[in-house]
């Protein structure tokens, strides 16, 4: 700020003053600024002062002696360089205000600098501005590092616009947007900025966010016309040191109001509305929820039975959904959101009351435990008085915990997120009860201690997170010191973290000391968290009746049925065909257990799927969608077991020439392995692989005899592996590739008695603490790859032909009638790569057919150039497997989206029996017959729904085999229980200044970090040294060794 200026009489003009003040040194510059004011000059008149600069300089000619000391003093001096002009000390023309003047001086003069405009490359000072709309463009999974999206060329009509399921934001779209300790923001979705979301909010300025942490958004809110002219003085870089929200390019005025004004708009009414209806709002959870079952409701339900009162016809607006989530915001821990994906799918789990009632619990008793320290700490030790009740029962319990505590560390080193292992006498891992029972109040703390450690269900609750981490503090077992690992510092280990509370609840003996963490996320709702379905009460009398009857009876048909030996389920066979008078055709038949055929949507059972989604499988324990006697007792694929069979007539190019669904009845079965297949057609061919065991030996199972295959069915095998390879050049001509990045598999023994694998399933002791002697047997198998692509198939590939083909002749058989399902399929978004997918394929090839390997920054922007697979309710071409459409529908005992597809199909067939006709399912919606089960809005719905929930579970299922491998690693690494390589390959992902670089292990695919500083660069791959394991987190800490020689042709 500049110090006010004195216009008085005998003083020097603006321009005079600037302009002595800038003849003097750097040094004195701001204290002749400061003393600008009291520069006396001989007396001149107020009018000349301000109209020109010649008679202050005559002036100063007058004086001989002061002009010579100036020059001589400047003459001494090193030239320096002016400051910018200030435009306060311009003079102003006559009758013109100050704020004018500065106006019509900002408007010549004040443009933004060049350091400013290096993030703005569409400021209109560049000139190359292009009045487009496809200036904006939509957001492609932001949240999983896709390339900027542009959408101006894409064919959006009704029917067929992929936003529409909800994936995606448009320009014009309304979100909100979270600020911690504040209430959510509005703001309008402009256009994807590298791999960010651009927005311009409510209060006049634009923001970066990744789209994943976007919770709600509301589509086609604020025209896009009106977000156009916004997009000028945005940002076109995310990087923060080209691009500051508070520098001085913003948004001008007039462009910004019309936005603006509208999010103020909604912000008013949706205040508005929860002020007219705050007695109903701040009481909806007294309202909602049930006494000890979750509820799941939508946003638009909540509303519903809040604000419309249950009636049909009711629809909330925008500003009431915005209101109602206000409400709930406010009372977080109550309505709970996956946010993963609650901007897909808008629901919330309402928490039962016995679980809300406990957590308050307990987190007064610690309020009252903490004041009472408190009060304590003022008083003499005789004079302190006596705790009350929940005080009581806090201090009862930590020395309890204490001492079990102790008793674990005997045989059990604390480690970062979880123990060590057993060091004691070995019992075969048998689980004992300590003499210490947890009382009912000790009950009530471990569940809230598990809620927080376990589950993570006070994640972004400060606190709850602090009155946990008090808990945990005050038995004073994790100060700094307690756990010993290389190369970290105390103080990041001895902070109070979820990772603690894990490790607390493990060493008092409530979880096991190998308890994998990922099987207890409360939104995979399995039985570990929360109660399935009861459909134990059908099994007597299921009550199945065959909708499909009468079925085709295929007799002495060979049907192999090929899997792993340890599979739990079979739910696929295939069969081969010959057809008469042609040696090069063959009909290629896949049967699939048909259970839909035998109970509809609305049982008790699709109600359990529709639950679960899909089996969840982990190295240690697998939880069915369906229960395992429904499976085992009648759909498992076996002699007299009912089928839906996928058949297609194909020539030995692999073309497709005629397709057809049919349903029967089964009967010559044989069970058989990938690698029995193999050997039988004399593939001799192995992968290479390298294994560690911790633990103990491998149980044996003993050498495994070949089954007795009949010269018949060894000859249908050799035609599947005929068909088999021509399905492949068929798919790799229509631009499929097959990928070979090798494969990380772990397996779980509970001791070495035990043949078979995995781990009975135990949930957290809290009535007794519990001691585990012995840990479980770990062995860890990593495929090496031969190349990063598979040009060519072998005969354990078999199966996945025949399921692609079944799933391709499902995909077109339901596209031909307009039929509604879950198609799977790929797009292709606009990206700055600038090769095509072919030229880095070719690009691959070269680097591998030089090095032996190919570089992962490479592989990677070859997968993105080869588009990103999605889900939608019309069909679309899935280029990455080569097919015109697809559907999966080869696992209906494992997967819910496969049930829903029988059903669908299944309709159709039973109308076309009935009618004789073609079903076409766009000329059944214009009449008022129901036919099929599934609308195609309740189709997009269900997607919405299903979508999410798929990649949690995949997410699950890959945590789980992350886990297991971290406790290898720990056991191996610390407690040298197997050799491990001395070095492993680090592929840079992401650097952090000052904080290291992350990334991942390349064989494994684990999680890794650097602590220290280096010369990384993102996309660089280095051989690195274990530096220490985190079990909490599942990743490894590493230590940077050297770059790796070879780089990218």
């Amino acid at each position: 700020m500049y110090t006010r200026l004195q216009s008085a009489s005998g003083y020097a003009c603006l321009r005079c003053q600037w302009r002595l003040v800038n003849q003097r040194g750097s040094v004195r510059q701001i204290h002749a600024r400061q003393a600008l004011c009291f520069i006396k000059v001989p007396h001149t008149s107020r009018r000349a002062l301000h109209t020109t600069t010649e008679v202050c300089c005559n002036a100063t000619k007058r004086q001989p002696q002061t002009d010579l000391l100036q020059r001589l003093q400047l003459s001494s001096r090193p030239a320096i360089t002016p400051p910018p002009l200030n435009p306060l000390l311009l003079p102003g023309p006559e009758n013109v205000s100050i704020r004018r003047h500065l106006e019509k001086w900002q408007d010549q003069y004040g443009g933004p600098t060049e350091e400013a405009l290096s993030g703005f490359q569409n400021h209109p000072v560049h000139g190359d501005i292009q009045n487009s709309l496809s200036k904006l463009s939509s957001t492609f999974k932001a949240d999983e590092d896709e390339k900027p999206n542009e959408w101006a060329d894409a064919d959006e009509d009704e029917s067929g616009d992929l936003i529409t399921i909800g994936l995606f934001l448009k320009p014009g779209d309304i979100v909100e947007l979270s600020q911690p300790g504040r209430e959510p923001v509005l703001a309008v979705f402009v256009q994807q900025v590298e791999n960010e979301s651009q927005f311009f909010s409510m209060n006049g300025r634009w923001t970066h966010s990744m789209l994943s942490k976007v919770s709600f958004a509301i589509p086609g809110c604020i025209d896009p016309s009106l977000v156009l002219p916004l997009v000028p003085f945005l940002p076109t870089s995310t990087d923060k040191s080209k691009a500051d929200a508070k520098s001085e390019i913003q948004v001008p005025r007039e462009l910004a109001v019309p936005v603006t004004a509208t999010l103020e708009d909604m912000t008013k009414e949706a205040e508005t509305i929860y002020r007219d209806n705050a007695s109903v709002l701040d009481t909806a959870y007294d309202t909602l929820a049930e006494e000890e079952q979750t509820k799941i409701m939508t946003l638009t339900q909540i509303a519903s039975r809040l604000l419309g009162r249950d009636d049909p016809a009711w629809v909330p607006s925008t500003a009431a959904l915005l209101a109602v989530r206000k409400a709930l915001n406010h009372n977080e821990f109550r309505f709970r959101s996956d946010s993963r994906s609650h901007r897909l799918t808008n629901s919330f789990a309402i928490r039962p009351k016995t679980d809300v009632e406990l957590a308050e619990t307990v987190h007064e008793w610690i309020r009252e435990y903490r004041e009472y320290l408190a009060l304590g700490a003022n008083q003499s030790h005789n004079a302190q008085d006596t705790p009350i009740n929940g005080a009581s029962y806090i201090i009862k319990f930590l020395e309890k915990a204490r001492r079990l505590i102790f008793a674990s560390r005997r045989h059990r080193e604390p480690n970062t997120g979880g123990v060590g292992p057993w060091n004691g006498p070995l019992t075969h891992n048998e689980a004992s009860s300590t003499e210490i029972e947890f009382t009912k109040t000790d009950q009530k703390i471990i569940k809230f201690v598990q809620a927080w450690a376990l589950t993570g269900q006070f994640s972004g609750m400060s606190g709850l997170h602090a009155a946990c981490a008090s808990l945990v503090l005050a038995t004073e077992c994790y100060g700094p010191g307690v756990i010993h690992d290389a190369g970290t510092p105390h103080e990041a280990l001895s902070s109070i973290k979820p990772a603690t509370g894990f490790l607390f609840l493990q060493e008092i003996g409530v979880l096991l000391p190998y308890e994998n963490r990922a099987i207890y996320d409360e939104h995979l709702m399995l039985p570990t968290v929360r109660a399935t379905e009861n459909v134990e009460s059908t099994r007597p009398n299921p009550d199945f009746r065959d909708s499909m009857a009468p079925r085709r009876e295929w007799g002495s048909t060979f049907i192999f049925c090929i899997d792993e030996a340890s599979a739990h389920e079979i739910d696929d066979g295939v069969s081969i065909e010959r057809i008469e008078d042609t040696d090069s055709e063959f009909w290629i038949h896949v049967h699939v257990a048909n259970p839909t055929a035998f109970f509809d949507k609305n049982h008790p059972l699709s109600g359990r799927a529709a639950h679960m989604i899909q089996t969840v499988y982990t190295p240690e324990k697998f939880f069915p969608m369906l229960p395992e006697w429904v499976n085992k007792e009648h759909f498992s694929l076996e002699s007299n077991r009912p089928v839906i069979t996928f058949s297609s007539r194909i020539d030995l190019t692999g073309t497709v020439l005629e397709r057809k669904i049919q349903h029967g009845i089964i009967e010559n079965v044989l069970r058989i392995t990938y690698s029995e297949v193999a050997k039988l057609l004399d593939d001799e061919s192995t992968s290479k692989s390298q294994r560690l065991v911790v633990g103990g030996e491998v149980p044996s199972c003993g050498p495994s005899e070949l089954p007795d295959v009949s010269d018949s069915q060894l000859e249908d095998l050799r035609d599947l592996y005929t068909a088999a390879m021509a399905l492949w050049e068929a798919r790799k001509l229509a631009g499929a590739v097959r990928f070979s990045t090798g494969n990380t598999s772990v397996r779980v023994w509970e001791n070495s008695t035990k043949e078979k694998d995995g781990i009975a399933l135990e949930l957290p002791s809290v009535e007794h603490a519990r001691v585990i002697s012995g840990d479980p047997i770990i062995q860890l198998t990593n495929t090496i790859p031969q190349g990063f692509i598979q040009p060519d198939i072998g005969p354990k590939n078999i199966v996945e032909e025949m399921m692609l083909l079944a799933c391709q002749t499902a995909g077109v058989w339901c596209a031909e009638r307009h039929i509604p399902v879950m198609y799977r399929g790929t797009i292709k978004p606009p990206s700055d790569e600038e090769l095509s997918a072919q030229e880095l394929q070719q690009l691959i090839q070269l680097n591998y057919e030089k090095h032996g390997e190919v570089p992962l920054d490479l592989a990677t922007r070859f997968q993105k150039a080869l588009g990103r697979a999605i889900t939608h309710f019309s069909p679309l071409p899935h280029h990455i497997i080569g097919a015109p459409a697809y559907v999966k529908v080869t696992s209906p005992l494992r997967r819910y989206s496969d049930m829903i597809a029988h059903w669908q199909i299944e309709a159709a067939l039973r109308y076309e029996a009935q009618s004789g006709m073609k079903f076409d399912a766009t000329a059944i919606a214009s009449t008022s017959r129901n036919v099929l089960p599934f609308s195609q809005e309740e189709m997009r719905d269900l997607i919405v729904t299903i979508s999410p929930r798929e990649k949690i579970i995949s997410m699950a299922q890959r945590d789980s085999v992350n886990f297991w491998t971290t406790q290898a690693f720990l056991r191996a690494f610390k407690y040298k229980q197997a050799p491990l390589p001395d070095t492993f390959r680090f592929f840079v992902q992401t650097i952090k200044e000052g904080r290291g670089a992350s990334g991942q292990l390349s064989e494994y695919r684990l999680k890794a970090f650097t602590t220290e500083d280096s010369d990384m660069q993102e996309g660089e791959e280095w051989d690195v040294i274990l530096d220490r394991i985190d079990l909490f987190s599942r990743s490894v800490f590493v230590r940077p060794v050297s770059r790796r020689s070879f780089s990218t042709l």
